[in-house]
């Protein structure tokens, strides 16, 4: 399984959607978690945009104004949709493939700590609640698990962050897989910041049955 996950700071430009669709096609993906989207009525000709061709089926969680919004996008017929959810900083699709059940969630977290954690709660006690299944979390963080993956930042305001996003990760069962490329996902424009804001977190049992690049 090959997914593809950006923030993409505004979609409201159809030659920006274009190129995205021409990316998200060039590699492959089965499945696209777009953050930032700054849309609120997504229309089918957006997301046929976005995906790159016709083939498509999708689920979003529309703008406030214009900050925020987030898109799942998938290829049609590549899994039968059980039913999405969505909360602050969170959108996902619990899927059925080949008799096994899969939860996809794009994430879009808050720049506020107690808003990230009220957040997690939600996806712990969602996950306590539902049918077992294997989790795939991805998107962007807003927060770093470690201080080795933020330089020129100071550090020591981020340590109970940190602790509370591994506390996350440790009841979500989850595991956090190393990257492969560049180390950090954000940088300054000068690039004296910078940090790993973007991940996947994964259940074993996904990682065993799912290959997943992104």
């Amino acid at each position: 399984m090959i997914i593809f996950s950006l923030n993409i700071r505004g979609g409201g430009k159809r030659v920006k959607r274009k190129r995205i669709g021409f990316n998200i096609q060039r590699g492959r993906a089965d499945v696209a978690f777009l953050q930032e989207t700054k849309l609120r009525d997504i229309q089918f000709h957006h997301v046929k945009e976005f995906w790159g061709d016709e083939w498509v089926e999708w689920s979003h969680f529309e703008a406030e104004g214009t900050a925020g919004g987030m898109l799942i996008m998938w290829r049609k017929d590549f899994f039968n949709l059980n039913f999405s959810f969505r909360g602050e900083g969170f959108l996902g699709v619990c899927v059925e493939k080949d008799n096994k059940r899969l939860y996809l969630v794009n994430i879009y977290a808050s720049c506020d700590h107690k808003t990230r954690v009220n957040s997690w709660r939600k996806l712990v006690d969602l996950k306590r609640r539902s049918v077992v299944g294997s989790w795939c979390i991805g998107g962007d963080s807003n927060i770093v698990s470690s201080t080795e993956e933020r330089v020129g930042i100071s550090k020591k305001n981020y340590r109970n962050e940190m602790t509370d996003f591994l506390n996350f990760i440790d009841e979500m069962e989850l595991v956090d897989p190393p990257t492969i490329g560049g180390k950090f996902t954000w940088s300054n424009r000068s690039g004296s910041a910078m940090s790993r804001l973007d991940r996947f977190l994964l259940s074993s049992s996904f990682i065993d049955d799912w290959k997943v690049e992104g």
